[in-house]
């Protein structure tokens, strides 16, 4: 009877979290941007990178060029002339605070973002 009771309050427990998170995962909205540097100085800065349509942006440098791609809230690295082509390979970045770095072309992509709650999101 114990151990049948513990794994009630536990089972309980975790659907209890679950349905916390769910509700307030709810009530908040990340807009989410991008920052891109070239040789650690800011080069562009994406305002929003959630549209549906893919838009894309090319960075030139004197060390190579990387064709960057966003949409949906994720940015990626599409071409690069590069050697190693880490960064084109390089999963889709989308939470904030993720990156992607080209280290040849001396790049770095960073998702920036802020939360905040649905009741004060723009409408």
């Amino acid at each position: 009877m114990k151990k049948n009771l513990k794994w009630i309050f536990i089972f309980g427990g975790v659907i209890a979290a679950c349905v916390f998170v769910i509700i307030f995962g709810q009530l908040k909205t990340e807009k989410k941007g991008a920052e891109i540097y070239v040789d650690q100085k800011l080069y562009k800065v994406i305002e929003s990178i959630e549209d549906p349509q893919v838009q894309s942006i090319t960075v030139k440098t004197e060390k190579g060029w990387n064709k960057i791609c966003y949409a949906g809230g994720e940015i990626w690295v599409e071409e690069a002339d590069c050697k190693n082509q880490v960064c084109v390979k390089h999963a889709k970045a989308s939470f904030v605070g993720s990156s992607i770095i080209c280290a040849p072309h001396k790049l770095v992509i960073r998702v920036v973002g802020s939360s905040q709650s649905a009741a004060d999101a723009e409408v």
